[in-house]
């Protein structure tokens, strides 16, 4: 489990990237590379990252039921 104020690393990487906020002006974490390039990527978007855990998770695809009999398809 990652520490306080620090971001998923690469089991073999150090966090090596200070990660930054923009408009806040303060430093929440600690990342990889990688994670540190998939989240600006992504847009920093929290829905965006969601959609794509859902996708790498498998559940991507699967329909929701929103009313009896009615299910909804992901976007």
């Amino acid at each position: 489990m990652p520490l306080a104020g620090t971001a998923p690393t690469r089991p073999s990487g150090p966090a090596v990237h200070v990660d930054h906020s923009r408009e806040r002006g303060k430093v929440p974490g600690v990342m990889c590379f990688n994670f540190n390039t998939a989240i600006g990527l992504l847009g920093e978007n929290p829905d965006i990252l969601r959609r794509a855990a859902a996708y790498v998770e498998g559940n991507s695809w699967k329909p929701t039921l929103v009313a009896p009999g009615v299910y909804q398809l992901p976007s």
